[in-house]
């Protein structure tokens, strides 16, 4: 048996660019030896030791991780945290098979979602993001999904990021298009995530704490995970105007319970709608805010109108149409899918945080703050 030990990495990498992204190519993919040492038993946050492992220098492929009674598996260089009660929860299932569906997902939207990112937390482009990351050791990106968020941190400053998913096809994908020397790759839900409590100098929890079955107390443990004068990023969705918020609830009520395909067959409706008023490339001019229905006066398309205030019908050029109808699916699909109004969220922060960017979209509400 191998007690972890902290040992320095000597994994080469290479760093290029694309279209202003930047991306690392590591030589292995696997699980460090001086990441797996800052592991800790969710349960009980006893330090954890390694056996039966295959290493090959400081990189560990497969293994087993215990502490006391407690044991988690180590495969594909991914140690494993979930507990089965929580990955049979048709949240977690559907986003399980919505990262099965769409391997490139990650690749695809990446520019999109990246900029989108920075522009929502106060950023607006990397040379302000590596400012803000200046100093940091360790940044946990909770919901990684397949690590586009986890590989810009990394790559605009000198901090261990580990990226927490409880999609262990996401994570597979992640180690093989989002790989990084610094980044670490780890199954395990928010709720009970393998680290001492105020470990981490940043936490981001970008789109994913509304799809948790309690957001309020997933972000309370999040807080546990900070230190004193650490930062978190953290959104949710917005509710919509009355008549979305209608349809939303309809359509997931009825395809929630199936199977990813048919789920998906059902969204190819909605998402050629989306399209299909996108074509029209017609602008709607609304006079007057009508309060009672949430509606906000102003020009908009009338896919943006229809979008914001009918029903989600996501369409963006931009993407194909396989990857414009999994956010159809990644919307309608989850069970768990909370919405909040701005005041609401706003309360999280209302002590033991300063808050120093927030952003109200249609679309959700995005705050970046400190902990005190």
């Amino acid at each position: 048996m191998l007690l972890l030990w902290a040992g320095s990495s000597t994994e080469g990498w290479s760093i290029g660019m694309s279209d202003n992204i930047h991306y690392i190519r590591p030589r292995t993919k696997n699980m460090k030896l001086d990441h797996l040492e800052h592991l800790v038993s969710p349960t009980s946050l006893c330090a954890l030791q390694l056996s039966g492992e295959h290493t090959s220098g400081d990189d560990v492929q497969d293994g087993c991780l215990t502490a006391g009674d407690s044991q988690y598996l180590l495969r594909k260089g991914i140690p494993s945290f979930v507990p089965d009660a929580v990955l049979k929860t048709q949240t977690v299932r559907s986003f399980a098979q919505k990262w099965e569906k769409h391997t490139y997902y990650g690749e695809h939207t990446k520019l999109f979602y990246t900029q989108w990112y920075l522009d929502r937390y106060g950023f607006y482009e990397f040379a302000n993001l590596e400012a803000f990351l200046e100093g940091r050791r360790f940044v946990l990106d909770a919901g990684t999904g397949t690590g586009r968020d986890a590989v810009n941190f990394a790559t605009h400053s000198n901090a261990t990021v580990f990226g927490v998913d409880t999609a262990f096809e996401a994570l597979r994908l992640a180690k093989k298009q989002a790989a990084h020397p610094r980044v670490a790759y780890i199954h395990a839900d928010i709720n009970a995530l393998p680290f001492p409590d105020e470990f981490f100098d940043f936490i981001n929890c970008d789109q994913m704490i509304h799809h948790t079955a309690d957001p309020r107390t997933a972000f309370e443990n999040l807080r546990r995970k900070l230190k004193p004068g650490g930062h978190i990023c953290c959104y949710v969705y917005k509710k919509k105007a009355v008549v979305r918020e209608f349809t939303d609830d309809y359509v997931r009520e009825r395809i929630s319970r199936l199977p990813a395909d048919e789920a998906l067959r059902i969204c190819e409706s909605i998402t050629r709608l989306g399209q299909a008023l996108a074509d029209l490339d017609v602008t709607l001019d609304v006079p007057e805010d009508i309060p009672v229905l949430g509606i906000t006066q102003g020009k908009v398309s009338l896919q943006r109108f229809f979008h914001w205030n009918v029903m989600k019908c996501f369409w963006n050029d931009d993407f194909d149409f396989h990857t414009n109808n999994i956010i159809n699916f990644d919307w309608y699909h989850p069970e768990f899918c909370f919405r909040f109004e701005p005041r609401e969220f706003r309360s999280w922060f209302a002590q033991g945080w300063d808050i120093e960017s927030w952003d109200v979209q249609d679309a959700g509400i995005s705050c970046r703050a400190r902990k005190v």
